[in-house]
């Protein structure tokens, strides 16, 4: 335990003097009003709210995500639950030239989020994800990271589906982070699209009655090889996971299934 704490330690310290910043202990650490992104200094803006600190400690200097894990060049990323933009500033340092789109339901975080997208070059959608296009209400939390959305026809925040998602970056995702409380188990019910997502970096939730067990083997059953599952505990966990080979393309995969339907319709 003493060896692990230590370890920490130097590698906070480590990926802190990266980003331009100090850290010496939890306790005494504070929101930095600079980072670097891509070799630069860069004002940053986040909410001074409770957890925010320990969020960016977790994002930026525990690498909870595991963006340094992933060696190959990564060329698009999406990110739902972005929250206030902490996980593209560590995608963008890590792949200077991917794309990053990142989607957040919580309207109150735009200005953050804004902010953030400019610093680290990436395109946000103040939308919600799930498996169908539609609407959600928000259960709006103290810490804004906890915030959780229910599907609702008399909602008033948007919802897009996965699929849309990543139509709209290119039709392949080199990295999807999901962490959008409990969200994660809408985007699972479209089995298809996930083939054509290469990582998965997954903090999943277990309100409804999953285990830690079931949720690996969903993410099993989606064509992904786990790397690393960590249990937190009995609420949440974890998930790091790869597709062996390439994913495909879905624009192309579309376009050949509506040739196949075509051509069944005219009986050839």
């Amino acid at each position: 335990m003493l060896f692990h704490k230590l370890q920490q330690l130097v590698h906070r310290n480590i990926r802190a003097k990266k980003l331009g910043i100090k850290f010496n202990r939890v306790a005494s650490f504070q929101l930095p009003e600079q980072l670097i992104v891509q070799v630069k200094n860069h004002q940053v803006n986040v909410p001074s709210e409770k957890g925010m600190d320990g969020e960016l400690i977790e994002v930026l200097l525990d690498d909870c995500y595991g963006v340094e894990q992933l060696s190959e060049p990564l060329m698009t990323i999406i990110d739902i639950g972005a929250n206030v933009g902490l996980f593209p500033i560590a995608a963008r340092n890590r792949f200077p030239q991917a794309v990053i789109h990142a989607y957040e339901a919580n309207p109150h975080l735009e200005n953050y989020l804004k902010h953030q997208s400019k610093i680290a070059n990436f395109t946000y959608f103040m939308e919600a994800v799930g498996d169908r296009d539609g609407k959600v209400v928000l259960d709006i939390r103290e810490v804004s990271g906890k915030t959780r959305s229910t599907v609702s026809e008399s909602g008033d925040i948007p919802m897009v589906s996965f699929r849309r998602a990543i139509e709209r970056i290119g039709g392949s995702v080199d990295l999807a982070k999901v962490d959008c409380e409990g969200a994660e188990w809408l985007l699972f019910k479209d089995r298809e699209i996930w083939q054509f997502v290469q990582n998965l970096s997954l903090e999943y939730h277990l309100w409804s009655d999953y285990t830690h067990a079931e949720t690996r083997q969903v993410i099993e059953n989606l064509g992904f090889r786990i790397r690393k599952q960590i249990p937190i505990d009995k609420w949440y966990g974890s998930i790091l996971a790869s597709r062996t080979g390439s994913p495909k393309l879905y624009s192309r995969c579309l376009r050949k299934k509506e040739v196949r339907q075509r051509i069944r319709f005219l009986g050839i």
